[in-house]
C-alpha cells in the first residue's frame, strides 16, 4: 500500500521517467517476438529482457530523452512537443529498431557474415514459404504426397514440426506424383505423425 502511495505522489517528470524506463523495452520485446518467436521464457527472464531492451532504446533515443528532459525543466513546457517526444521514445523508436535489427541479421546471415536467427533447420526453410512438392514418410511407413503453397502453413519455434498441406497428391510405387486427390482440401500433420519430409522444386511457381 505504501509503494502504491509513493507511485501516486510521483511528479510528472518522475512518472515520465518511469514510463520511459519500462514501456520502450516492453514494446521492443513484443515487436521482436512477433518477428522472431522464441522459447517460452520465465517471468524473471522477461523482466531482464525488458530492461535490456529499454537500455538499448535509451542509448538509441538519447537525443529525444535529452530534449524531453529539457522541456520538462522549462518554465512552461510545450505539451505538444512533450507528447511528440514521448511517442518517439516509447513507441516509434522501440517499434522500429527491432525490425531493422532483424533485417540486418537476416541480410548478414544470407551472406555468411552472421549466425542466422533460426535455431532449427525447419524454421529456416519454412520462413521463406517457398512453394514445394512434399513427400512425408509416416510412422507407419506409408508415403504421403502433397503440395505446400501459398495457402499451406508450417509452424515455427516453439511449436516447430506442425505442417498443413493445402492439397494431397497420389503417389505411384516409385514415389512419383501422379494426380491430385479429388476434392482434397489438404491435411494436417504433427511431428509425431512422420519420420522425415522430402521437398521438390515447384518449377511452375519459379517461372
Amino acid at each position: 500500500m505504501e509503494s502504491l502511495t509513493k507511485l501516486v505522489t510521483l511528479t510528472l517528470p518522475q512518472f515520465a521517467a518511469l514510463v520511459a524506463l519500462f514501456l520502450p523495452g516492453f514494446v521492443s520485446l513484443r515487436v521482436d517476438r512477433l518477428i522472431q518467436p522464441g522459447q517460452v521464457r520465465s517471468a524473471a527472464d522477461l523482466i531482464v529482457d525488458v530492461l535490456a531492451y529499454s537500455l538499448v532504446n535509451g542509448a538509441l533515443m538519447g537525443w529525444a530523452l535529452w530534449l524531453a528532459a529539457s522541456e520538462f525543466r522549462a518554465a512552461s513546457p510545450d505539451a505538444l512537443r512533450v507528447w511528440g517526444l514521448g511517442l518517439i521514445i516509447c513507441l516509434a523508436g522501440p517499434t522500429t529498431w527491432p525490425i531493422l535489427f532483424r533485417l540486418a541479421q537476416r541480410f548478414g546471415a544470407d551472406r555468411g557474415w552472421l549466425v542466422g536467427p533460426d535455431r532449427f533447420a525447419w524454421d529456416h526453410f519454412f520462413r521463406r514459404h517457398e512453394p514445394s512438392w512434399v513427400i512425408l514418410r509416416l510412422k507407419s511407413g506409408k508415403l504421403v504426397g502433397g503440395y505446400f503453397g501459398s495457402d499451406s502453413y508450417a509452424s515455427v519455434e516453439p511449436e516447430s514440426g506442425h505442417i498443413y498441406l493445402q492439397q494431397l497428391w497420389k503417389l505411384d510405387r516409385n514415389g512419383r506424383f501422379v494426380e491430385s486427390v479429388v476434392d482434397s482440401k489438404g491435411a494436417l500433420f504433427r511431428p509425431t505423425d512422420y519420420d522425415w519430409i522430402e521437398f521438390y522444386h515447384d518449377r511452375h511457381a519459379e517461372t
